[in-house]
């Protein structure tokens, strides 16, 4: 089968032609004048050219010169049609026609001369060449004519682009496909490479954005610049369309881990570090929606820690809590490995995608953030494009999740060692106050007394007794407790387990503060009664303490999925800037309380964070909107999850208020 070039200006003669090549079995190609003609066979050099004498703008001897110019060209054959000379002229086969067909032809006579022109040229010739290797070239290949009439595009344009492509001239390309600047601006249609190069200017690596029939973005180089005939005369234009997708992909991913190393050196804590990760990498990537989960060590569940909505984009209503295997972010989090579901819309997605996952989005993955060997939490991502998997891309976020997990094992590294550092400022600070002052006040009354006279009787020196009685008290207790703390924290101490009324311990724990109690009639969990009762008395005891008199206080007990959550709140002194975590600290008391002369030994908060992590809960402090401290206390509702402990009596505490 050959490719036959037919240049007519006349519409009916054209299609006449056109009609007798393709029923003799041929591609047929047209031009409707000598430009166009000389474009086209330059770009796509056909095996038969059917060229009208009289062709506009160039006649048909310029076109054969211009032909012979190239040499891809030179040898194509022409068969002229004239009005003018009959068949067998001497002037028309000095030009080199293999054939003349008067302009009033019959379809026989046609179709017995091209037969002739054609059938041994084209066993001659063989497979069309020029076409397979168009075909098999990486870069894409698009060519006009003057008027901006495509006459080529080779199959990787016609792949990405559709079949109907050739139809579109070029100077309407950017409002057709929707194409835009490497920024994402959209593409003025005067600003088209091929029709700048039209316009005989030459375009070299002008990136352009679009998007394919599956909506997946990609990013094209090209390289156009005009056709000219020998005299330099513009006569079209050819570009060469490059896919360099995965080269701004490559640049786009180094962005995106830079910023986000900057974020985790520069991030204050971790609560702000995941809001601003997730920034930017929204950023970077331009994705619409990202989360960050956390494993919550009290209930053994993900959380959300962050969350980014790109302006515009619709949320999506998750549970405040997912188990292992549970929708995208669960399932990831229990495989310990990324997934990826690249049309969420599909019957046969590799995940149990919640509906309100898919909601607006066409794709989702997630990658696991890892702390060591163990998954902390889950980085989720949806985006509204059909998105395969990218193995760069994958790589980019694993690494991502890796420094995320690694800051977060850093940052609590960091408030270990703070913690130790400051154990070693508040154990002098022991020696220097808490031991001294009793210990003088003990010493300096005893003299008192050694220098009474022996007549002296027991009540004229009862005042000096009681003095060195209370320090004496105050010092037993004091050491009591730091030793109570010391097994608390180096698993000496057992916890005497059983299923506790946690409403009924606050409750007594309450009993004779002036607070205000929201309680539920009963809410279990497995713990020590005595210990959890000991944390609920430290807690609303420093909330009297530090809060003025008449001062709201407020002890409230809720649930939240599979954990009972104490909450301690008053409008007390608060907590000054930066010693929050410091706080939990033995022996530690805060700036503003130690200058109020409000009395303690810093060592409440301390006891009861040793017991809450025992039994596999957390404790926090907040600041209270309306002035004033939040104390939160998260236990596990489930039994299995507290530290060292033995059985305890199948106590009071099961089925039964105390």
């Amino acid at each position: 089968m050959a490719a036959v070039l037919i240049v007519e200006d006349d519409q009916e003669r054209q299609a006449v032609i056109a009609e007798v090549v393709g029923r003799l079995g041929h591609r047929v190609f047209l031009a409707g004048d000598g430009r166009a003609a000389l474009t086209a066979a330059v770009a796509h050099p056909p095996d038969l050219i059917i060229a009208d004498v009289d062709t506009p703008h160039v006649d048909s001897a310029r076109m054969r010169r211009g032909l012979r110019e190239h040499p891809t060209t030179a040898d194509v054959p022409v068969v002229l049609i004239t009005a003018h000379q009959p068949p067998g002229g001497t002037e028309l086969a000095e030009a080199e026609a293999v054939a003349v067909v008067p302009a009033s032809f019959s379809a026989e006579e046609l179709t017995e001369t091209l037969r002739g022109c054609l059938e041994a040229p084209a066993e001659a010739r063989g497979p069309d060449f020029t076409e397979a290797l168009l075909r098999s070239l990486d870069a894409g290949v698009v060519a006009c004519d003057l008027e901006g009439r495509l006459v080529v595009i080779n199959q990787p344009v016609r792949d990405f682009f559709g079949d109907d492509s050739l139809g579109v001239p070029a100077r309407d390309w950017a409002e057709r496909f929707k194409l835009r600047r490497d920024d994402g601006s959209p593409l003025d249609p005067d600003d088209v490479a091929l029709y700048r190069a039209l316009r005989g200017e030459e375009v070299q690596h002008d990136v352009i954005l679009a998007h394919d029939r599956q909506d997946r973005p990609r990013w094209f180089a090209v390289n156009a610049r005009p056709v000219r005939d020998a005299a330099g005369q513009v006569l079209g234009a050819v570009a060469a369309v490059h896919d360099v997708t995965a080269e701004h992909h490559q640049h786009q991913y180094e962005r995106c881990k830079s910023e986000v190393l900057k974020v985790l050196v520069h991030a204050p804590d971790t609560a702000s570090a995941g809001a601003q990760v997730l920034r930017a990498m929204a950023d970077g990537l331009g994705w619409p929606y990202l989360r960050l989960w956390l494993v919550d060590p009290v209930t053994d569940r993900l959380r959300p820690a962050a969350t980014h909505l790109a302006p515009g984009s619709p949320p999506i209503e998750l549970p405040p809590a997912l188990n292992r295997g549970e929708g995208l972010a669960g399932s990831c989090w229990d495989r310990g490995e990324p997934i990826w579901v690249p049309d969420l819309r599909a019957p046969d997605i590799p995940v149990l995608i919640r509906p309100a996952e898919a909601g607006h989005y066409r794709a989702a993955l997630a990658v696991p953030v890892r702390s060591a060997e163990k998954v902390v939490g889950v980085l989720s991502c949806f985006i509204h494009e059909h998105q395969d998997p990218d193995p760069a891309l994958t790589l980019l976020l694993t690494g991502i999740a890796g420094h995320v997990g690694a800051y977060l094992e850093r940052r609590r590294s960091e408030e270990l060692s703070h913690q130790l550092a400051a154990s070693v400022g508040e154990y002098i600070a022991l020696v220097g106050h808490e031991l001294r002052t009793p210990l003088t006040s003990i010493g300096t009354y005893t003299d008192l007394i050694a220098e009474e006279p022996d007549q002296t009787t027991v009540g004229e020196i009862r005042e000096l007794l009681t003095v060195i009685e209370r320090n004496n008290a105050r010092l037993r207790s004091l050491v009591e407790r730091l030793l109570d703390l010391s097994a608390l924290e180096t698993g000496q101490a057992e916890l005497i387990t059983a299923e506790v009324d946690l409403a009924s311990v606050v409750a007594a724990a309450a009993a004779g503060f002036p607070v205000r109690t929201d309680l539920p009639e009963r809410l279990t969990v497995p713990g020590d009664r005595d210990r959890l009762r000991q944390v609920a008395e430290n807690l609303i005891g420093n909330a009297v303490k530090h809060s003025p008199e008449g001062g709201m206080i407020q002890v409230s007990l809720t649930t939240d999925e599979d954990a009972a959550v104490l909450t301690v709140t008053d409008s007390g002194i608060g907590i000054p800037a930066g010693e929050r975590d410091r706080l939990f600290a033995r022996l530690y008391r805060a700036s503003n309380a130690r200058h109020s002369d409000i009395p303690g030994a810093g060592l409440g908060l301390a006891l009861s964070r040793a017991i809450v992590e025992l039994h596999g809960g957390s404790i926090t402090l907040d600041e209270h909107e309306g002035g004033g401290t939040v104390a939160t206390v998260r236990l596990p509702r489930r039994p299995g999850t507290i530290g060292p402990a033995r059985p305890g009596r199948p106590d009071e505490t099961l089925g039964g208020n105390h």
